[in-house]
């Protein structure tokens, strides 16, 4: 890559955290988010981690996030915010584009540089490398694989070897859906080496030595090939040892890490919310409308068929047949499971970017006159602006839209109200954040734990107690009859939060309490020559329009 190209990723790059850093809390942290919260900030802090293999994923989230962090300067976790917590995926959604110099002998400069392009701009990879989960970690790891992997094929070093299994073993440290990406990986392979293999036997117009050197890259099957799997495999195990024993010192995750298949298969079999049909992604990417614009990829999506088409059927190097084998693979395997949430189309979605790298690359050799190369570059050019400005609207004006194709059972701004209202009585009541407060829904409360984290004494139920009152009590709105038979007047219902779709808590606080907080706050203002004469009216209570109506 010449030195042109390597100033045009870089730009590139800048684009992408463009794109992802400001405003990084546009939304508030999804239940998923607070969760990897609370479990970074138990390992910040106490250096305490544990592989769960029920509910949770795997440890790469969490080391990763601590030591990038600890170059952000955060050094315990009251430090944490939304802001510091999704650095990290932002890191590694802009890495990303870092790992295409990896690729850049097979595919070439154009379509390398309009693959960088996409991955900067594309909506659903701006919105995830803001969301602090573990699917970016793995796109990059998987990248990093795929990469490797290329290099090894290529100059059959050992040391790439050794780099594509670690990058194995760190897609299996990150999440359990790795050995999807592996499957498709392995039969792409498989496909790609026979098809190498019966080109290189059968295309006459190869001389003798050009033959020779294709037969060679086609056998895979070598002795010294065999060592360096070896290696590979026996490195992809080591990482996979240090990261899910928390590095030697939890040695039950090993076992662990082999069990959590157990839920994950009953998930998919069909205990679980998340069940969608099978074009739930492609829905999202291709057309996914919204009150006032309809959400889609469609460029990439557009490029990408062409890229995958050249790549299958044109005269293009085995990287291209691999690529396009290996994105079909998982766009289909990842369609086929009833088990769907949006951010898993990242995987296949990242290898779509590079079969649109292609497509475009392939739409400008297609312009002889200098012309058509204009038009070319300007319809491109547009839509891609346009992308750029969905991925803005997705990530940072309406990233909690519940239209929005990416915000999926997403936190909603009233839960930062409520706990907004929260803080502010406990600022005057005499126990401070050692007041009690009781939480009560048989629907989860998340991320309200992770933002309640700095009370001492807060208390969480799925069922209304006997004794459920206290100074501040958060119910759900379905408990709310029951709760107000103990309340004897004494508690008020102060305000009405819809902190996820649909899913509507109530604030209670007790009566003292709530006569002190309305003696704290400004007076009302009922200057005639500020309203106008006969226009008088109290002023509102900060926060009263939102918290006392119904979200929508």
């Amino acid at each position: 890559m010449n030195r042109l190209s390597a100033l045009a990723l870089l730009l590139a790059i800048v684009g992408a955290l463009a794109l992802r850093l400001p405003h990084l809390d546009a939304r508030p942290l999804h239940n998923d988010e607070a969760v990897n919260a609370i479990k970074l900030a138990a390992l910040i802090d106490h250096g305490e981690y544990a592989y769960d293999p029920h509910e949770y994923h795997g440890p790469a989230l969490h080391y990763f996030s601590r030591a990038i962090l600890w170059f952000a300067g955060v050094k315990n976790s009251s430090q944490l915010n939304d802001i510091t917590l999704r650095l990290t995926p932002v890191a590694f959604g802009a890495g990303l584009i870092l790992l295409l110099i990896l690729f850049a002998d097979g595919l070439g400069s154009t379509a390398i540089l309009c693959a960088a392009i996409f991955l900067a701009i594309s909506p659903a990879m701006v919105f995830y490398s803001r969301y602090f989960i573990h699917e970016m970690l793995l796109v990059f790891f998987t990248a990093l694989t795929i990469g490797a992997g290329w290099r090894y094929v290529q100059t059959r070093l050992a040391r790439w070897a050794v780099v594509a299994g670690a990058g194995g073993g760190l897609m299996w440290a990150t999440k359990e859906t790795f050995v999807l990406q592996l499957a498709a990986m392995f039969i792409a392979a498989i496909l790609t080496w026979q098809w190498e293999r019966r080109r290189s036997l059968g295309d006459s117009s190869l001389s003798p030595s050009d033959g020779e050197r294709a037969g060679v890259r086609g056998n895979l099957l070598t002795a010294t090939t065999w060592l360096h799997i070896s290696l590979a495999v026996f490195t992809m195990l080591l990482v996979w040892l240090a990261f899910f024993s928390s590095f030697f010192t939890h040695w039950r995750a090993l076992e662990d890490s082999f069990r959590t298949y157990q839920p994950w298969l009953v998930r998919v079999g069909g205990d679980s919310p998340h069940l969608h049909p099978w074009n739930f992604y492609l829905e999202r990417l291709a057309w996914h409308p919204g009150k006032h614009v309809v959400w889609s990829e469609g460029l990439i999506l557009l490029l990408a068929l062409i890229g995958a088409g050249v790549s299958l059927f044109g005269k293009k190097s085995s990287l291209h047949h691999f690529l396009a084998l290996y994105t079909i693979l998982l766009a289909a395997i990842y369609s086929a499971i009833s088990y769907k949430t949006p951010w898993c189309l990242l995987g296949f979605l990242y290898g779509m970017v590079l079969l649109a790298g292609i497509g475009a690359e392939t739409l400008w050799g297609l312009c002889h006159s200098r012309r058509l190369r204009w038009l070319t570059i300007s319809v491109l050019s547009v839509l891609a602006i346009q992308l750029t400005a969905q991925s803005w609207r997705t990530s940072v004006t309406q990233a909690t839209n519940r239209r929005n194709p990416y915000a999926y059972a997403q936190t909603l701004p009233p839960a930062r109200e409520l706990v907004e209202r929260i803080e502010a009585l406990a600022k005057i009541h005499p126990a401070g954040h050692a007041m009690t407060v009781k939480v009560i829904s048989p629907e989860s409360y998340w991320p309200l734990p992770w933002y309640l984290r700095d009370y001492s004494r807060v208390g969480w139920w799925d069922q209304l107690p006997s004794d459920a009152l206290a100074p501040v009590v958060v119910v759900s709105a379905n408990l709310h009859a029951a709760l107000d038979e103990q309340t004897d007047k004494r508690w008020l219902m102060v305000g009405y939060y819809e902190i996820r779709p649909q899913v509507f808590f109530e604030l209670y606080v007790e009566l003292e309490l709530w006569k002190k907080y309305i003696s704290t706050l400004p007076p009302p203002t009922d200057s005639p020559s500020e309203l106008g004469e006969g226009n008088w009216r109290r002023a509102p209570v900060p926060g009263a329009a939102t918290s006392h109506r119904k979200a929508t």
